[in-house]
C-alpha cells in the first residue's frame, strides 16, 4: 500500500507540530526555563496547546480522499468542539486541568493558523496539475 505524498505531508507536520508542542510543554515545566516569566507561561500554557490543536487538525484531514473547502470546515469544527469539550471536562472536574477562556481562544487561532496552511498547500498542490 502506497501513501499518497499529500497525506504524508500532512502527517509530517502533525507529528512535527506535536514534538515540539511537547517539548514547549516539557522544558517550560521542569525548570528549564524560569516559570515566573510572564512570556514563559503564555508559552508553555498556550503555545503548546496550539500546536497540538494543529497537530490534531492535520491528522483529522486526513480521514478524508477527497478534501474539500466544506470538508476542512466540518474537520475545524469537530477539532474546535473536542477542545471545548476538553476545556468543559475541565471545568466540571471530570479531566484534570484548568479551565480556562484563553484556551479555547487559542484553539480558535490554532485551527484558523492550520486552515490557512491547509489552503496554501491545496493551492500549490493545485498548481501541479
Amino acid at each position: 500500500m502506497q501513501i499518497s505524498s499529500s497525506i504524508f505531508k500532512r502527517v509530517v507536520l502533525a507529528i512535527i507540530a506535536f514534538v515540539i508542542g511537547v517539548a514547549i510543554y516539557w522544558l517550560f515545566d521542569n525548570d528549564f526555563l524560569s516559570k515566573s516569566n510572564l512570556v514563559c507561561t503564555i508559552t508553555r500554557n498556550y503555545l503548546s496547546d496550539g500546536l497540538w490543536v494543529i497537530s490534531f487538525f492535520f491528522i483529522a484531514i486526513n480521514f478524508s480522499k477527497n478534501i474539500t473547502k466544506r470538508y476542512i470546515l466540518l474537520t475545524s469544527i469537530f477539532v474546535l468542539c473536542i477542545g471545548v469539550i476538553f476545556e468543559i471536562m475541565q471545568l466540571t472536574n471530570i479531566a484534570n486541568g484548568t479551565f480556562d477562556f484563553l484556551d479555547i481562544l487559542v484553539y480558535f487561532i490554532a485551527i484558523l493558523i492550520a486552515c490557512l496552511v491547509e489552503k496554501k498547500y491545496m493551492e500549490v498542490e493545485n498548481e501541479k496539475i
